[in-house]
Order: C-alpha cells, then structure tokens, then sequence
C-alpha cells in the first residue's frame, strides 16, 4: 500500500521528499530537497508497506532522514585515485614476479608455477564457490585454449625470470601486448612503436648484452603466449562472466601443469618456506592483482590502462633490485625504456584512434 501526506510544521526547513520503505520493523528514509521555502514549508511523504512513519516536526527533518549521500569525488582526485589503482595494481604483481624468483631456486619453475596458480584458484573458488562451475559444452573448449595459453605464458615467463633480470623479462614480454594492439595497423605511428620495441629486444639480445639467450627467448615466448591470452580471453569474457573464467583457467592450468609436475619429480616437501612464500606470489600475482582490476578497468579509460601498466618493466626491476639485488646495465635500462616508450604509445594511439567517432559510429556509443 502506498500512502502520500502533504505536510507543514515547525522545524522543516524546506520541502523534502521522503521515500519510506518499511521493511520488518524498520523503516528506510531517503531525502532529496526539491525548494527551499522557510515561509510555507510542505513536506511529501510517501509510504511503502501498510506501517506509517511518524516524524517528530521538533526536530529538523535531515536529522530523520538518515545520512545523505556521499558526493563524487572531484574528477582531478578521481583520475588521480584510479591511476593509482593501476599502478598498485602493477606493483603488486611485479612484487609477486619478483618472489617467484626464490620459490624457483628453492623448488624448481614447474613447482613454483603450479603454487601459484593452484593457491590463487583456492582463493578465488572461496570467495565464490559457484565460479568452478563449468560451462556449457560450447564454451569449454576456448577455455581449455584460455587454459593452454595461461599455462604456456606462466610456464615460459617462469623459465625466462629463473634465466635473466626479472625487468629485461617483463620488458621483452610486453612485445606480445603491443603486437596485439597494433595488430592490422596501416598507420605509420605504429609501425614506429614496433620499430623501437624491437630496437630494445635486439640491444637486449645483441652482444654488448650480458642476458642469456635461451631465457631471452623464453620472455618472447611468453610475450607471444600473452598475446593468444589476450585475444582468447576477450572471446571467453564475452559469454562467462569475467570471474568464473579467471577461476576456471587458474584451476584448468593448474590440473594440465599435474602431469608435468608429476614426471618431473614433486619437490615440496621439506621445502615449507618455498611453500609459504608461494603463497604470497599466488595472492600478489593473481588474486589481488584481479580484485584490483576488476575496479581499475571500471574507472580507468582502456588508453590510459593501457599506458600506465606499461611502467611494469621498470616496477619489475626496482622490485628485483630491492627483493634479489638484481643490478641492470646502462644499456639494458635504455632497451627497457625503449619497450616501456612503445608499449604506452601503442596502447594511446590504439585507444585513441578507437574512441574517435567515425561516420558509421558517430551516433553510437563505444
């Protein structure tokens, strides 16, 4: 039952609006001032549920309606806090790439990947249980490719990071990202973004360079690897919801990982530091990172996303240097910056040249 009282009295500043909602023995009151008129104060007052809502006309009628809600952030502080959702977001999986380092010396690559990606399914399956479901028989196969590519990009980056510099790692992976943004280019801006990256991998990869060549070769693999997850990973989210699927390629990637870990000998046990430590990696790189980006991506322009986490390079290598006291050359911070440079111009120009109107989709919106 709905009910609508015009009220005067003592104490009303101005006229209010009241939705009164009763629920149990409760009633919720929101307000929102239409006019303000201390002269002829009316009050509208509209009851939901058969119990009314007595107002005491002593006191002033916001002190009654519950408080009033927040304000939006000033859009110069909401950029600023959104960009330093995606910076932390980066941190917290470099930190994590970084970690991995000694769970590799002390367990093995196979080991310390298959921590990870089985401890961070456990975390995500707790918070909610009904993301392990599987889908339908038409989804399951991409996402047993979402899987392969996941394992393959973990497994190749774990190989390079025990081989070279945990940054020139990150650098040389962020080739298959920038690939994939620049991918069908015809403009000549982009094709200069590729140019520079590869600059960088060869100085990494020539012979004034003190980085191994097969762990170099397994950070392109991984770059390669990251971009087939990129363009598998947009197909799987536009039918599952985005935490079932990051649930279920963490879980299949653990379970194809099993045989390899198997043949190759288990070596946790007696390792129970290497354990614990995996643990970390596993919130650091995997859940943490998703819950953030989960919130950064809402709020953040994919352009501006995509340049910001191009500083993962240089986040990787002050977080080895900190975390393992790795020390790069001259020559190798200037071949990461160079990625860095095209990674964050690629995904500018790539997003902004996607969100200029064209004649087709001037009146539709992205």
């Amino acid at each position: 039952m709905s009910l609508l009282w015009l009220c005067d009295g003592p104490g009303v500043p101005g006229a209010l609006v009241l939705l009164c909602t009763a629920r149990g023995d409760r009633g919720i009151v929101r307000s929102r001032r239409l006019y303000d008129n201390r002269h002829a104060p009316r009050l509208v007052v509209r009851l939901g549920g058969p119990r009314r809502v007595r107002l005491d006309y002593n006191r002033p009628v916001s002190d009654q309606a519950g408080p009033t809600p927040r304000a939006p952030l000033p859009p110069r502080r909401a950029a600023a806090s959104s960009a330093l959702l995606v910076v932390l977001l980066g941190v917290s999986i470099q930190i994590g790439s970084a970690l991995a380092v000694l769970v590799i010396e002390s367990v093995g690559v196979a080991e310390a990947l298959w921590l990870r990606t089985a401890l961070a399914a456990l975390i995500l399956v707790a918070v909610r249980p009904r993301s392990l479901r599987l889908p339908g028989p038409g989804e399951r196969l991409p996402l047993l490719a979402l899987s392969l590519a996941l394992l393959s990009m973990n497994l190749s980056f774990y190989g390079a990071i025990s081989r070279i510099p945990v940054g020139v790692a990150v650098a040389v992976e962020f080739v298959g990202p920038l690939a994939v943004a620049v991918l069908g280019t015809r403009r000549p801006i982009d094709w200069t973004w590729i140019a520079l990256a590869a600059v960088g991998v060869v100085v990494l990869g020539g012979p004034t360079s003190s980085v191994d060549g097969l762990g170099l070769a397994l950070a392109l693999c991984a770059g390669a690897s990251w971009g087939a997850y990129l363009l598998l990973a947009k197909r799987a989210v536009t039918t599952l919801a985005p935490f079932s699927v990051t649930t279920l390629m963490l879980a299949g990637s653990a379970v194809l990982l099993t045989p390899l870990l198997l043949a190759h000998g288990l070596q946790l046990s007696g390792h129970w530091e290497a354990v614990a430590i995996g643990a970390v990696v596993a919130v650091a790189s995997s859940a943490f990172p998703y819950i953030l980006e989960l919130v950064a991506l809402r709020r953040v322009p994919a352009a501006t996303y995509g340049v910001l986490l191009s500083i993962e390079p240089a986040v990787a290598a002050l977080a080895a240097f900190v975390l393992l006291g790795q020390q790069l050359t001259t020559l190798e911070a200037a071949a990461i910056a160079a990625v860095m440079v095209a990674a964050g111009g690629a995904s500018w120009t790539s997003g902004s040249a996607a969100a200029r109107p064209t004649r087709a989709s001037r009146t539709r919106p992205r």
